[in-house]
Parts: structure tokens; sequence; C-alpha cells
């Protein structure tokens, strides 16, 4: 069974916006006749003011977060923007079950993998704020609950 997939709006989730600025309906109108053309049925792309929820089955596994992955772990996905990591290394496959996610700031993740930084255009990793004022044991609470999912 599938389900409807809601879209925050932009206004209200607060992330990185350039992603979001990048896709017109000219580009939404120019894939859908690729699509046509290949003979793929999924239905059409529209331009939206925001970015879809996505379902958060396995998403103990799915890090970095955000939709445009400046978020390393659901541990500082909870945390003020602030307190959230600046710089991280994206790509090493070896799982943080304590922070949830990958690990990205040992001296493997910094050699095997991609360096990503917040603060260039694209990259931020403002906005998602749902749990960030929660008390530290209601979020440990939260993550252990997720990593069930």
């Amino acid at each position: 069974m599938r389900h409807a997939l809601k879209t925050i709006d932009i206004t209200e989730i607060g992330t990185d916006r350039n992603r979001l600025d990048t896709w017109t309906e000219a580009g939404a109108n120019a894939a859908n006749r690729v699509r046509t053309e290949l003979g793929v049925n999924y239905g059409n792309m529209t331009k939206t003011n925001g970015y879809i929820a996505v379902p958060l089955d396995g998403i103990w596994l799915r890090a970095p977060y955000l939709h445009n992955g400046s978020v390393p772990n659901l541990h500082d996905l909870l945390e003020p923007v602030e307190r959230r990591t600046k710089v991280f290394y994206r790509g090493y496959d070896v799982y943080d079950p304590r922070n949830v996610g990958f690990e990205t700031q040992s001296e493997q993740a910094r050699r095997a993998r991609f360096r990503f930084d917040t603060g260039e255009r694209g990259n931020g990793n403002q906005g998602h704020l749902y749990g960030a004022d929660l008390p530290a044991r209601q979020k440990d609470a939260l993550i252990e609950y997720l990593k069930t999912l």
C-alpha cells in the first residue's frame, strides 16, 4: 500500500532553500517530457514550495539527513542549529549506533571520503527544528525509538 507523501513548505521547515530554488516549473515540465518519451510512468513531477517528508522506516540507516545531506546523524538533527556539526566527512560506511548515522570524524572517514562543509552555499544545515527543544533524556528516548523503525 502506497501512502501519499506530504510536502512541508519551506517557511515551516526552514532548511537550506538552494535546491528548492533550482527546481523550476520549466524543469519539471522538461523532466516529464523525457519521462514520457522513455515510457516511464510514475506520475508527473511538479514544482512545489517545499520538501517531501519521507517515511521514517529505516531512518536509522539513511544518514546523512535533510534534503542536502547536511546533518550527519540523528543526534545532531535533534540539536539546535548552532550545536550541529559544521564540517564532516560523508561516504564512510562504518555505522555509528550511538549518534545514529555513519562515522564522519575519524581519520578513516577523512581519508576515505568527501569533506562536507555546511558553510558552503547549498550545504546549510539550518531548519528542521522538530525535537530540538526536548530535554536530553527525551531526545535519547526518541533516538532509541527511531532505531526500531
